[in-house]
């Protein structure tokens, strides 16, 4: 067979160890044994009759024709191309941008010479002596390391005239020219093939793996709106992402899909092997098997740039009000389908909540005498174990009032029923309504719907036990379960998923819906078609109004103040809200509202006490949620923060209240409201001691 230079070719039948070419043996390059090895025809020597090739291992030797053979597909079948220092770049650059056309990737091997790669990491070896590579800020490693990547790292400019020698001089400008040259490559078929022309590339970095200890000595930096900004706009020019593989360790590599039916692939990141990736279609996670030097750059679209003259000129995308933020997460989404709600500001349905909100409407009223007459309990002053404030949350109107006919519950079971079942079903059956479910198709077929409920305190269960209701007939067991305020609207909608409710306090919601997602997406036997998620509060009696005021949890002032110097304690609230939960392809023009890309639920474990929390635990479930919605911190534009308002939320010391009651008035406060949960006569002698108190002053 005629070779060509440029021909890969296989080594074969070599009766000892290959010789390298005389100017490598000038430098002490042993003889090794290559049979089976592959190489790349650089060109044929006439005077000494034989090939000069450049094996896959970065060896450059000289070779009779008769140890040659065509390359096998199997030798490099783990391989899309092969790059050596006798490539066509032109037909590369072309068939690598169809590669990244067609699947998004294009795994590369190098020839790169054992000398030059030594050499290397000999320079990356001097550079960590001196001290020069740093960590990135978390808010960027994502961003710049991939996923759960984590590294020290060294921006190096090449052709910048504070580059010290010894840098400029070794291997790394030639791979550096590399990466250039493999830009301009690209740039000649991007638009027509990938839909962008790739304008620059960023300078080249260099990365190598924390070692076991190194945490301490490689603190991630930090950073100010300018950093910030610049990483931002270079994570909206970035269109390729080039890895280098320089060795020695090799490491694992895993292809993560952004889009829809793609499957997450693995790769080895051999030594001498480079990924060049489409940021549109994959994330990526490198996992070195021990110390490994990468090198590693982006090609970018070209800069946003405006004219202002008599019009603005330019790329207007970012301007127009339309971006979205980042995309869904790849695959099946738990979408939200309707949304019902009645919150404060006695909103009924989420458009009159937003058009209250919208306005800036302060929904904390005093205690209206249609629930209680609060006059008895007020204490503002704490000396009669009564409630220091009187102002609450009363968004619900009418929570009296229930349609009972409709939902098929008889008049005499509907008047001791707790009226947090009552809000359930009206509201719950609200979102499943406009998830496009009615009651009378659900009695003719039933659906395998689930419904979740969260919910904390039990104010009816509570007056009950006080005394203050006979709940006593048939239909009593059953009035003021928690376990029946799920199940009776599964009942009464003949829904047969899961029903259950939750109470984890302060929670409880969040974990309904986290629980919600995860048997939506368990299809393997009997999959959900949808579920309906509510959270609800109901405050019904003064019990705890005053326990929580024993505790000095509430607020004087009936506000929460949290991040303020003047917080003193929480606001209680009342609602009740149901979302309708489907897994689809998030889709807006489909009706969707929008998605839960992620939810995760933990426990603060050990901490410094019951009720005290855990910030590396909380941190690890923010994490975990990060990760599943594939979004990076700087990406996250809202945040809603569980705040109580107590001494120490503002992060600022607080000096204790004068009106805050002393320590022994708080546990006898404490015995009261015990007495009031578990004592039908409790509440009566509550206001008499407060009534008795007011007489002796």
């Amino acid at each position: 067979m005629a070779y060509v230079p440029g021909s890969l070719v296989e080594i074969q039948n070599l009766p000892g160890k290959a010789e390298p070419v005389p100017s490598a043996l000038l430098q002490g390059v042993q003889a090794v044994d290559l049979n089976g090895t592959s190489a790349q025809l650089v060109h044929f020597d006439r005077q000494l009759q034989k090939w000069i090739a450049a094996t896959f291992s970065g060896r450059t030797i000289a070779i009779e024709e008769k140890h040659l053979k065509p390359v096998t597909s199997e030798a490099v079948r783990k391989y899309d191309f092969v790059l050596g220092p006798k490539s066509d770049y032109e037909i590369s650059g072309q068939e690598i941008t169809r590669a990244l056309a067609l699947k998004g990737y294009a795994l590369v091997k190098l020839i790169v010479a054992e000398e030059d790669a030594m050499a290397m990491l000999d320079v990356a070896k001097r550079l960590e002596e001196d001290q020069q590579f740093s960590r990135l800020a978390v808010e960027f490693e994502r961003g710049y390391l991939g996923d759960d990547g984590n590294a020290k790292t060294l921006h190096v400019g090449l052709d910048a005239s504070d580059t010290p020698d010894f840098i400029k001089q070794s291997p790394l400008k030639t791979m550096d020219n590399n990466f250039g040259q493999l830009c301009s490559m690209l740039g000649k078929y991007s638009e027509e093939h990938l839909g962008f022309e790739v304008y620059s590339r960023t300078e080249m970095l260099m990365r190598m793996p924390l070692e076991d200890g190194e945490e301490d000595r490689f603190p991630p930096a930090d950073i100010d709106d300018g950093d910030a900004e610049g990483f931002m706009h270079l994570m909206y020019r970035r269109r390729l992402t080039v890895l280098q593989f320089v060795g020695p360790s090799s490491g694992s590599l895993k292809l993560l899909p952004l889009k829809e039916n793609d499957e997450e692939i693995e790769l080895e990141a051999e030594p001498n092997t480079m990924l060049v990736m489409l940021n549109s279609r994959w994330e990526y996670g490198y996992s070195p098997k021990g110390q490994a030097l990468a090198l590693q750059s982006f090609m970018l679209t070209e800069p946003a740039i405006y004219c202002l003259e008599d019009e603005i000129q330019g790329n207007l995308e970012n301007l127009t009000g339309s971006s979205t933020g980042p995309p869904p997460p790849p695959g099946e989404q738990v979408t939200i389908e309707a949304m019902y709600c009645r919150y404060g500001m006695m909103s009924d349905g989420r458009a009159q909540f937003y058009q209250g909100a919208k306005a800036s409407t302060d929904g904390l009223t005093e205690i209206p005498v249609s629930r209680w007459d609060h006059g008895p309990y007020f204490d503002p002053e704490s000396q009669a174990g009564g409630a220091y404030t009187r102002h609450g949350c009363f968004g619900i109107e009418g929570v009296d009032l229930f349609d009972c006919k409709f939902f098929e519950v008889s008049p005499m079971e509907a008047k001791g029923m707790d009226p947090c079942q009552r809000q359930v079903l009206e509201v719950s059956y609200m979102a499943l309504l406009e998830g496009g479910y009615d009651k009378r198709t659900l009695s003719r077929e039933s659906q395998h719907i689930g419904h979740f409920v969260g919910i904390d305190k039990d104010d009816w269960m509570c007056m009950s036990a006080a005394g203050m209701l006979d709940l006593g007939g048939a239909h009593g067991a059953a009035a003021a379960a928690n376990a029946i305020t799920s199940n009776r609207f599964s009942y009464s909608l003949n829904l047969k998923g899961a029903s259950m409710t939750i109470d984890t306090a302060c929670s409880s919601s969040l974990v309904c819906t986290h629980v919600s997602k995860l048997h939506l997406r368990f299809k393997d036997y009997e999959p959900m078609p949808a579920s309906v998620v509510n959270g609800l509060n109901l405050m019904l009696y003064p019990g705890p109004f005053v326990g929580c005021c024993a505790a000095g949890m509430l607020s004087h002032e009936g506000r929460c103040f949290t991040f303020n110097s003047t917080a003193d304690g929480y606001a209680r609230g009342e609602l009740c809200g149901a979302l309708c939960f489907k897994l689809k392809q998030f889709d807006p023009q489909s009706g969707s509202i929008c998605c839960l890309a992620g939810s995760q639920s933990n426990q603060d474990g050990r901490s410094a006490s019951l009720t005290a929390p855990n910030g590396p635990a909380q941190e690890k479930c923010i994490k975990a949620v990060l990760r599943e919605c594939k979004l990076t911190p700087t990406e996250v534009d809202c945040i809603e923060c569980h705040g109580t308002g107590t001494p120490g939320d503002s992060g600022l010391p607080v000096e204790p209240r004068r009106d805050q009651p002393p320590k022994n008035s708080k546990r006898r406060i404490q015995r009261i409201i015990l007495s009031t949960i578990f004592s039908p006569t409790a509440t009566q002698q509550t206001e008499n001691n407060i009534q008795n108190n007011k007489q002796t002053k």
